[in-house]
């Protein structure tokens, strides 16, 4: 969902996840599995998912996890890789959601986060010797790929925004919410802020989740992890 995962930041997996991924992927199983495109770990309405970038992610979360003091036994370890997976595929599905609606991430954008990355600076200031690097040795890629997949993630960022801005609750809503949970409307005015969000969270989770549904079932998804596992 949607970071920027380094062995330099611990992490642990559930942290890596974005507010959107509340009971999003519930139901998001209806995968073509086939045996095709050596170099990828899943496509999405036609684009490639890359295997290398799918290994390396899992590769962090679990050095992030065994770092922190976790055991990453073989339940733990398959674990990370469907989560992984499940994340990098809506990752594409919400950027593609965000491109068919004409939203746009400027270069200035991506060019920002890339000079404010920790990772990418030397004694406080932006090191191009240090980003490109940091980027060969801990992705694989070139700049250029980099900047492409930060866009592609900040895309999806976007539509995230989009679909949560549109999260309506009635004062009505946040009082019953709160009468239920605490029998008494005793600090609510207080606590109104805090149970509205709540409520706002829990219809955001829901949107997310039909809304995944809706378009995974329109749009083919394709998996070959089980082949890329085999070393197929």
């Amino acid at each position: 969902m949607i970071s920027f995962f380094s062995k330099h930041r611990r992490v642990v997996f559930i942290g890596t996840v974005s507010i959107f991924l509340v009971g999003v992927f519930v139901g998001l199983g209806a995968y073509v599995f086939t045996g095709s495109s050596a170099d990828a770990v899943a496509e999405v309405g036609g684009q490639k998912i890359p295997y290398q970038r799918f290994q390396q992610q899992v590769s962090r979360i679990s050095g992030n996890m065994k770092d922190s003091g976790a055991e990453v036994n073989e339940l733990l370890a398959r674990t990370i890789k469907q989560e992984v997976f499940r994340e990098m595929v809506v990752e594409e599905l919400l950027s593609q959601q965000g491109e068919k609606l004409g939203m746009l991430v400027p270069d200035f954008e991506v060019a920002v986060e890339v000079q404010n990355t920790p990772q990418f600076r030397e004694a406080g200031a932006f090191s191009p010797r240090a980003y490109y690097q940091t980027v060969y040795n801990e992705f694989q890629m070139t700049p250029a790929e980099y900047e492409a997949w930060r866009k592609k993630v900040r895309l999806a960022s976007k539509f995230k925004q989009f679909v949560y801005t549109s999260v309506k609750v009635t004062p009505e809503e946040a009082a019953s919410y709160y009468m239920a949970k605490n029998k008494s409307m005793k600090n609510f005015d207080k606590e109104r802020a805090k149970y509205t969000a709540e409520i706002a969270q829990q219809k955001f989770g829901d949107i997310a989740n039909y809304m995944l549904r809706q378009i995974s079932n329109r749009q083919e998804i394709k998996s070959f992890l089980e082949l890329r596992e085999q070393g197929r």
